[in-house]
C-alpha cells in the first residue's frame, strides 16, 4: 500500500534532490541553501532530521548514498564545481537542534571547471566508485582504492561529451562487464 507523507524539511531555499539509502530507512536532502540534511525513519513512521550541515559554497544539486557495505557514506555535488564525500562518525551532543549524527568530510574532488550537476555511487559489485558529470560535458569516474581510507580517491576515467551533462547513471546489472559510452561520430 502506498502512503504519501509530508515532512517539513525546513531548508532555507529550494530543495534539489532527495536520496534514500539502500534500506529505505534513511534519506538525505540537499538544497540551494548549501546544506545537506539526513533523516531517519522512526519506529512511529515519522521522519526525524538527525544531521544538518553546510556542505558547499554554492547550491547543492545532488546527494547520493553509497551501499551500506561501505559504511554510512554520502556524496554531494554543487554549483561550486566540487564533489564532497561524507562519512558518518557517530553522535554529537547538539541537543538544542535535536540532531545526533555527525558527518565528516573525507575528501573534496575538485577536477571540474564548471558546476557539477550529478553524482552517483556505483553498484556495490563494482567496488567503491563514484561517477560525476558537469556542465562542461565531462563525465568522471573516481575510485577509492582503500575503502577504509575515504580521503584518497583516484580519477579512473574522464570522458568528454559534446554537450552539457545534467545526469549520470550506472547499469546495475552484474552481467555487464564494461561501461560503455555512446559518443557522436562525425
Amino acid at each position: 500500500m502506498f502512503v504519501a507523507r509530508e515532512i517539513s524539511a525546513d531548508h532555507k531555499d529550494l530543495i534539489h534532490d532527495v536520496s534514500y539509502d539502500f534500506h529505505g530507512r534513511r534519506m538525505a536532502t540537499c538544497s540551494s541553501d548549501q546544506s545537506v540534511k539526513v533523516w531517519d525513519l522512526g519506529e512511529d513512521g515519522e521522519w526525524r532530521c538527525t544531521a544538518n550541515w553546510k556542505t558547499h559554497s554554492g547550491s547543492v544539486w545532488k546527494v547520493t548514498w553509497a551501499h551500506p557495505e561501505f559504511g554510512q557514506v554520502l556524496a554531494s555535488c554543487s554549483f561550486d564545481r566540487t564533489v564532497a564525500v561524507w562519512e558518518e562518525q557517530g553522535k554529537t551532543c547538539s541537543s538544542s537542534y535535536m540532531l545526533d549524527r555527525l558527518f565528516v568530510k573525507r575528501t573534496s574532488l575538485v577536477d571540474s571547471r564548471t558546476s557539477v550537476t550529478d553524482v552517483k555511487f556505483a553498484p556495490r559489485h563494482l567496488g567503491l566508485q563514484l561517477a560525476t558529470c558537469s556542465k562542461d560535458g565531462t563525465v568522471r569516474i573516481y575510485e577509492a582504492p582503500d575503502v577504509m581510507n575515504l580521503s584518497q580517491w583516484s580519477l579512473q576515467h574522464e570522458i568528454q561529451c559534446k554537450l552539457s551533462c545534467s545526469c549520470v547513471s550506472w547499469n546495475p546489472s552484474r552481467s555487464a562487464e564494461q561501461l560503455y559510452f555512446n559518443k557522436d561520430i562525425n
